[in-house]
């Protein structure tokens, strides 16, 4: 339940996306997320264990529930679907429009696991959803003290998550065993600020 109150308080303040899209046709600044939705592929949930298939996908559409998923919020701008039966993990589409043109971000992602997945889109002229790059993952050295070092038998990486609004960088450190747990001293965001993301370095707050 942590988890799905988390993902439940990125929904409900907005979630991040990245990636230019032009909608088709006039009243494309008003297609929605459920509407953007259905014309996605359904390959952010073989990130999940419970999957989802087009037909569960369209069940879950209709009925707002499915065996495995349920639709847990929704607004113009975003959806959040919770896994079943104990909402430990959740999968966001949220839809960001440029300020003065007819543009729209749209991105799925995984909440609530141990990694995040991310996928970007965009819709072409012929209506059809395209997948599209976001921004280059930060240096690991964005996330460090100054002098800081790390031990020698690690190897560092990054990943972009949803976040309020932007996206979140998320740093991985691998050892040999797999995944440690190393503290770093800052944060690394991508905020949207109506026609691009800017990279956003903070201290981290003690926990």
């Amino acid at each position: 339940m942590r988890h799905l109150r988390h993902a439940l308080l990125l929904c409900a303040i907005a979630f991040g996306v990245a990636a230019h899209c032009v909608l088709a046709g006039e009243n494309s600044r008003n297609m929605s997320a459920r509407e953007v939705f259905a014309l996605l592929p359904d390959t952010i949930f073989e990130n999940t264990v419970e999957g989802l298939s087009e037909g569960e996908k369209q069940r879950l559409l209709a009925d707002g529930q499915e065996e495995f998923w349920q639709l847990a919020e929704e607004t113009q701008d975003s959806l959040l679907f919770s896994a079943l039966p104990f909402h430990d993990s959740a999968v966001a589409l949220r839809l960001f429009h440029e300020t003065d043109e007819n543009f729209c971000l749209a991105a799925t992602g995984t909440i609530g696991g141990p990694l995040c997945t991310l996928e970007l889109w965009r819709m072409d002229n012929a209506g059809r959803m395209v997948p599209v790059d976001g921004p280059p993952e930060p240096d690991i050295r964005d996330f460090l003290q100054a002098g800081q070092v790390l031990p020698r038998d690690i190897q560092p990486s990054t990943i972009l998550c949803l976040d309020f609004d932007g996206l979140k960088a998320q740093p991985l450190f691998w050892s040999s065993s797999g995944l440690v747990d190393l503290p770093v001293a800052r944060e690394v965001r991508y905020q949207w600020n109506g026609s691009a993301f800017e990279k956003r370095i903070s201290t981290k707050a003690a926990p």
